[in-house]
């Protein structure tokens, strides 16, 4: 019989589409505050595949990942999907995001993020937060359920992925010392 197993904490990861070096700027100060420092920071990629935020946030976006150091239980995602959403509303400029905040969590299987839509994939956590599986991790690589976002599926955060698990894994070691 199975019994209830220990969780093994994760690593927060935070997605940041954005427009404006300032608004990622002080994005970033607000998320070290909630998460503490990062341990990793992407390159920015360009947001191409997808004009689902252009109404709203115009043209020219970008994605930039942070992924913080302090290892938590992967459980509080609906309680880091608020702290995020708070914070996108305190930088909006006249009703309209100017950054938008997507965080997540890495374990040695999977990257999740937390969405507050519901899609048949998603699981319900709680408070109005779902939670997306955008990429799986099994034989030495990322690979993205169909249901997953373009831009995950064409690999371009692949390289910085793989060095946030490298990392994580590092973490987790010490963690159990």
């Amino acid at each position: 019989m199975a019994r209830p197993g220990i969780v093994e904490p994760a690593m927060v990861l935070v997605s940041m589409i954005h427009r404006s070096d300032e608004a990622l700027k002080r994005a970033a100060a607000e998320l070290e505050e909630i998460f503490g420092s990062p341990e990793l920071r992407s390159e920015p990629y360009r947001f191409d595949m997808s004009p689902y935020y252009e109404d709203e946030m115009g043209t020219g976006l970008q994605r930039l990942w942070l992924a913080f150091g302090r290892l938590v239980d992967p459980a509080r995602l609906p309680d880091w999907k608020l702290s995020c959403h708070r914070l996108e509303e305190r930088l909006s400029t006249d009703g309209k995001r100017t950054v938008n905040l997507d965080p997540g969590y890495m374990d040695l299987g999977k990257l999740v993020l937390a969405s507050f839509k519901p899609a048949p994939e998603k699981i319900y956590m709680g408070d109005g937060v779902w939670a997306h599986t955008c990429l799986l991790y099994g034989h030495g690589r990322f690979t993205a359920p169909e249901h997953s976002f373009p831009d995950f599926a064409d690999g371009r955060f692949d390289g910085f992925l793989t060095e946030v698990r490298r990392v994580y894994r590092r973490l987790l070691a010490e963690e159990k010392g």
